[in-house]
């Protein structure tokens, strides 16, 4: 009787050699749970990341810009706004310098990296708070050039959570229905500042508290991402984060040719505006004109697009999904710079909102399929600090060619880059050594 409602060992035994499906049973009723529990993560990280793209988006090139400008006005600055603009981006820019051993910092003490992105984005939201009560210009640019570096000091911490928290064949579609939001945000923030503006006009402490709540909106979604358990680990010192580009030839390729990519639109980028408004180059199109251009056509584009682009980059391989982006500004940018109809102007923008969508996407994923499971954030680290170069040198080559050759060079030169690029990647997808790397890493 004292036995009575236990189960020994034995009995076990018996049972499952009478029931040889017993086991496996088992084991099926394990494979279920962990994939309901897999589909829970995904889908906790994708509604959080879509609500963290759409604050985002608002605190994007749009929010920078409106404050640059409303900021030159209301504090009476002797410098021009333009070159405001300049030196924030190049700030931002040149601090992903920094990001390959900010990056390795986070793997070392196994710190949790949407912990970090939250601090990340709190910080900018104190930055913007503070910008709010100064009256002067060096301060209110020492506060959004801190917003700028906090904010590209995160990049580089998502892609660990997207390999973790996503199945590889819908990751993807996942990460585009996510980067969609970013545009959306844009436009609603333009909406709002727009309401503001005709208000109270030069309104700048009202939209510095809106850009902290945006900021601080950011960092509770980071806080909502599900992450899995960080593993100590030995590091190589931090010099050796940037010996990856010298040390693997695959990885230095495609950051190369990526780079004639990203300068070739980078460079044209902050000429587009100018472009289209100024009298030198014949256009002088209305300023609602340019608004539906920036405002409205392209990031539209980049939603609509944002999906395919998701299930494309799942369906094809790395490289195919790279020339198909490249095809949209290889076509777009020429188009842009080479007419002066309105018409053809706005479908240049399209294929540009298209490609800028497919461009994020891509980086976004790109190094997880070639770089090893345990090193994919210290190789997306050294992609940011490239990226950070790039972005900062590409701009001034862009003003330096339409300063001395005209809008027509900038759009040849452009075309030459992004052609020598798509040559580049045709010859990189039929080499051994990417071919190997993409059948050890898998996409």
């Amino acid at each position: 009787m004292q036995h009575q409602g236990k189960i020994s060992p034995q009995r076990i035994t018996i049972n499952e050699e009478l029931s040889p499906g017993f086991g496996k049973s088992i084991h099926t009723f394990s494979q279920s749970k962990d994939i309901c529990q897999d589909t829970v993560v995904a889908r906790k990280t994708l509604t959080f990341d879509a609500l963290r793209y759409l604050f985002q988006g608002a605190l994007d090139r749009e929010l920078s810009t409106i404050l640059m400008l409303t900021a030159v006005s209301a504090l009476g600055a002797s410098i021009s706004s333009k070159s405001a603009l300049k030196a924030l981006a190049i700030v931002g820019s040149t601090s992903m310098i920094f990001t390959p051993m900010l990056q390795q910092l986070v793997d070392r003490f196994c710190w949790d990296s949407m912990k970090i992105s939250a601090l990340y984005f709190t910080l900018m939201g104190i930055a913007f708070f503070c910008a709010a009560f100064v009256d002067s210009w060096i301060l209110f640019f020492t506060f959004m050039a801190f917003a700028k570096i906090f904010d590209r000091q995160q990049i580089p911490l998502m892609i660990g959570v997207y390999v973790d928290n996503y199945p590889r064949m819908s990751r993807g579609f996942n990460v585009g229905i996510a980067l969609t939001c970013m545009p959306i945000g844009g436009m609603l923030f333009a909406s709002i500042a727009s309401y503001i503006f005709a208000k109270k006009p030069g309104s700048l402490s009202g939209l510095l508290f809106l850009a902290s709540l945006l900021a601080l909106c950011c960092a509770i979604c980071f806080l909502k991402i599900p992450i899995r358990k960080v593993v100590s680990k030995p590091y190589p010192p931090f010099r050796d984060s940037f010996k990856l580009i010298f040390q693997d030839r695959v990885f230095a390729t495609i950051l190369l040719l990526y780079s004639f990519i990203a300068i070739a639109n980078q460079m044209t980028l902050p000429l587009r505006v100018e472009y289209l408004a100024s009298h030198r180059h014949g256009l002088d199109i209305s300023y609602g004109g340019i608004v539906a251009i920036f405002g409205i056509i392209q990031p539209l584009a980049s939603v609509v697009s944002g999906p395919f682009w998701g299930k494309l980059y799942d369906r094809v391989s790395l490289i195919t999904m790279r020339q198909c982006v490249t095809i949209c500004f290889l076509i777009g940018i020429p188009l842009f710079f080479a007419t002066d109809n309105l018409t053809t102007i706005y479908l240049a923008s399209v294929l540009l909102g298209i490609g800028r969508s497919g461009g994020v996407i891509f980086w976004s994923l790109w190094i997880s399929a070639i770089a090893p499971r345990d090193r994919v954030n210290e190789y997306m680290g050294a992609n940011a600090a490239i990226m950070g170069l790039r972005d900062a040198l590409s701009p001034i080559l862009g003003y330096f060619l339409l300063e001395f050759a005209g809008p027509f060079v900038v759009g040849v030169v452009a075309f030459i880059l992004l052609t020598f690029s798509m040559f580049g990647f045709e010859r990189l997808c039929r080499s051994y050594a990417y071919m190997r790397r993409i059948s050890i890493i898998g996409k």
